[in-house]
């Protein structure tokens, strides 16, 4: 999937009620993360994506 030009992976953790999260913010930078929900995930990638983008000035 994508945001914002950025792919990212939202899956099912290994253990019940776990959602596992990775998006790819640049060529060197790798953002991973675990939530409890899905929509937390893709909420986490939203706020990664949206804060790597806001550092870079490329808004």
């Amino acid at each position: 999937m994508e945001y914002r030009g950025k792919n990212y992976l939202v899956f099912e953790g290994d253990q019940p009620d776990s959602w596992r999260w990775a998006v790819t913010l640049d060529d060197h930078t790798t953002k991973t993360g675990e939530t409890k929900t899905r929509s937390e995930a893709i909420t986490q990638v939203v706020l990664a994506v949206d804060r790597a983008l806001s550092k870079s000035g490329s808004r």
